[in-house]
């Protein structure tokens, strides 16, 4: 598991400096762009720590990249099977834990993530790029999603899809909740 987790922090600074690199930027610039210090940024392309989901999001948006570009695997191979339980870790200060299950990032990028979500948990995510839409469906429990302003409850087995491309919220009640999640990048 600590390997799988060096070879991700790995490759999460190399997509991180390769894209910073492609757009011609410096450290203090996506430093800005991201809010976070140019010594964090550092240490991320060299591929030390474990960037928390706050983080990733952060770089992701400062970069113009969705997630899933900065944690997928770096070549597709012609066939790939993702076992139960594999997939890129993601977690969120909130306790949310998910995997990532597929990212593509050719012209309208895609990623899919399975979500954890424990009992009480609400996990606010900021804006995602313009145009950029959220497939969820709940497997397990019920949630509560959508935009800030316009959220939905969804029990096992309802599928709402939602623009995330404004202040969204994922929240669980009493029972803990499992979800797959659609991200269509615009």
């Amino acid at each position: 598991m600590r390997d799988d987790l060096d070879d991700l922090a790995r490759r999460i600074g190399r997509a991180v400096h390769a894209h910073r690199a492609a757009r011609g930027e410096s450290l203090g610039e996506v430093s800005r762009a991201s809010g976070l210090s140019k010594t964090i940024l550092a240490r991320i392309e060299r591929g030390e720590g474990n960037p928390s989901m706050e983080t990733l999001w952060k770089l992701s948006q400062a970069l113009g990249v969705g997630l899933g570009a900065l944690v997928a695997p770096e070549t597709a191979p012609r066939v790939e099977v993702l076992r139960a339980g594999e997939g890129a870790p993601v977690t969120a200060d909130s306790g949310l834990a998910g995997l990532l299950l597929y990212a593509d990032t050719r012209a309208r990028r895609t990623e899919l993530f399975t979500w954890e979500l424990p009992a009480r948990t609400e996990q606010r995510s900021p804006a995602h790029l313009l145009g950029t839409e959220e497939l969820l469906l709940c497997t397990a429990g019920a949630i509560t999603v959508g935009p800030a302003d316009e959220t939905v409850e969804l029990r096992a087995g309802d599928l709402a899809r939602f623009a995330a491309d404004v202040e969204h919220v994922y929240a669980t009640g009493a029972r803990a909740a499992r979800t797959l999640n659609l991200m269509l990048y615009g």
